[in-house]
């Protein structure tokens, strides 16, 4: 799944949405309530977007992990450090940590679309793609380990697909 194209298709969703709601509530034209909904949009959702936008462009020279937590949840802290251990065996990841009750941790909700999601969310994201996405669990350093030599592995393989 496509970063770039996860965060475009957020977008048109909520715009669409929102769009659909405040014409059908004040009763005008679609036409009439699209600069207030982009506004409100950009707002809203303009650092999670830059935020994006960084990784993305992070992806080219390394992969990065994402990490997106809060400093109140007992599953985030306890995740600490593994996750801590693992960066420290491989320099060659970015880690992009953010904190969900910060505008840009509203990327969250850009990657994962289901309401029923939690705290944290680590993301694999290899050349602009997101590779594996955990949503509200811990995961072991030994875990870590799997889904890095899996995307090592699919590297290499694409490398002989020539």
């Amino acid at each position: 799944m496509d970063l770039k194209a996860q965060v475009q298709g957020f977008m048109a969703s909520k715009e669409e949405q929102l769009s659909d709601e405040l014409a059908q509530k004040y009763g005008v034209p679609l036409a009439e309530v699209a600069d207030v909904v982009n506004s409100f949009l950009n707002d809203t959702y303009g650092p999670a977007i830059e935020q994006a936008r960084a990784i993305d462009r992070m992806g080219g020279r390394k992969m990065v992990l994402l990490f997106i937590g809060r400093k109140d949840c007992n599953i985030c802290k306890k995740s600490e450090p593994f996750l801590e251990s693992f960066l420290s065996r491989h320099t060659d990841l970015q880690l992009v940590k953010l904190d969900y009750c910060q505008p840009s941790g509203l990327l969250y909700h850009m990657i994962h679309s289901q309401k029923n999601g939690m705290l944290p969310l680590i993301a694999f994201i290899l050349n602009g793609a997101i590779k594996k996405v955990f949503t509200g669990e811990c995961l072991q350093r030994d875990d870590y380990e799997r889904y890095y030599n899996d995307m090592l592995a699919e590297c290499s393989q694409n490398i002989y697909a020539h």
